[in-house]
């Protein structure tokens, strides 16, 4: 019995190469880090690709408030989101919604409160941004 414990020993410490569970076991091994790495680079390209479009859309809200703000009260209410849309060439992902309100009931019709929503949908995710401003008529 011992000796064929020992032969079988030295046979399996003779051969060279691989078995085809070592095999089986490595690529289990490359797959799951492969994937994983996979995950996470996709993961990091979304949230880049997300700050960008943030940051973009932060950048457009600025432009038309201090257009708005260049121009005249009564300019200032005829303009709407699309006019803005097309005045800095905004592309068709982005959507802004621009509304004028009064700021009082009793009130001449001197100060308007300034309603701006940019929007994107990335994702399936609607992402806004609102910005309330006060313009004043100039006297």
């Amino acid at each position: 019995m011992k000796k064929i414990i020992e032969r079988l020993k030295q046979k399996v410490k003779s051969e060279n190469g691989f078995t085809m569970q070592d095999l089986l076991a490595g690529c289990l091994i490359l797959t799951i880090f492969v994937g994983t790495i996979a995950g996470l680079m996709t993961y990091v390209y979304k949230t880049n690709l997300q700050t960008r479009l943030m940051a973009q859309m932060t950048s457009y809200a600025v432009e038309i408030l201090e257009d708005i703000d260049k121009i005249s009260y009564e300019d200032a209410q005829t303009k709407t989101g699309s006019y803005y849309k097309e005045k800095f060439s905004i592309p068709s992902g982005f959507k802004v919604e621009l509304q004028f309100s009064d700021y009082g009931e009793n009130l001449e019709d001197v100060i308007k409160i300034v309603n701006l929503k940019v929007s994107y949908t990335f994702d399936d995710n609607t992402t806004e941004y609102k910005i309330q401003r006060l313009k004043i008529k100039e006297m």
